[in-house]
This record gives structure tokens, C-alpha cells and sequence, in this order.
């Protein structure tokens, strides 16, 4: 009887500390949400279950502070250039897209400026694990 009480223990302490951990994970990622820090240029356009579908418009000289994106596909629809500053590197990177580009990324987490002198107009395709 005791060693039946002593596994259901044990189960439920891995249950619980399973459940702390999604929980942590659920609030990073939506303080890290993109639509959330900067709802004045980026809007979820579709969503369910397998993708979500996000719109950023970003005028010339608009920077968006640290946030992450899921792993998908981006399309350019605008000529753009971009300063991305990858985290937690540091690494800068410039980019020059260009109208119907479409990129593949895995998760990542940045900090992002458009430093051209056109609005940045992407529709990004994220998918959820």
C-alpha cells in the first residue's frame, strides 16, 4: 500500500512540475509574441490549430523590440531593407527583400528595424508544435 502511494506521488509531482514548465514556457512565449509588443504593425490575420498567420506593416525608421518568431515561411509584399539584431548573439544582419521573396526561418528570437526608406509589408506563416 505504501509503495502504491509513494509511485502515485512521485506520478503526480512529474504531472505538476510538467504542468509549471508548459506554463513558463505559455507565459515567455507570449510576453516574446510579436503581435503583442508591437500591435501597431503586426496583426494575427488567420489562425487555428496547426498555423498562425500574422500581417507586419512597418513603416521606414519603426523598430520592433526583442520577440520571437515561430518556426514557417515569410513572403515579401515589398521591397524592403531590414536590421535584424539576432539574440542572445548580438549578431547584426542586413537584408534586402524584395516583393514575392519567400524565406523559410526556424524559431528565432531578434530585435528588427526597417532601415530602408519603404514600408515593410510581409505576411508570415508560423507553424505550431
Amino acid at each position: 500500500m505504501q509503495r502504491r502511494r509513494l509511485i502515485l506521488s512521485i506520478g503526480l509531482a512529474a504531472v505538476l512540475a510538467g504542468a509549471a514548465a508548459f506554463e513558463r514556457a505559455r507565459a515567455q512565449n507570449e510576453e516574446l509574441d510579436p503581435v503583442k509588443i508591437a500591435p501597431d504593425v503586426q496583426k494575427v490575420v488567420f489562425e487555428n490549430a496547426l498555423v498562425r498567420v500574422t500581417e507586419e506593416r512597418m513603416p521606414p525608421g519603426r523598430a520592433v523590440p526583442k520577440h520571437r518568431h515561430m518556426h514557417g515561411i515569410t513572403v515579401a509584399l515589398a521591397d524592403y531593407q531590414m536590421e535584424q539584431k539576432l539574440l542572445p548573439s548580438g549578431q547584426i544582419v542586413h537584408s534586402d527583400r524584395h516583393f514575392g521573396e519567400i524565406n523559410w526561418n526556424e524559431t528565432f528570437i531578434h530585435e528588427a528595424r526597417n532601415v530602408g526608406t519603404t514600408n515593410q509589408y510581409v505576411v508570415r506563416f508560423e507553424l505550431k508544435d
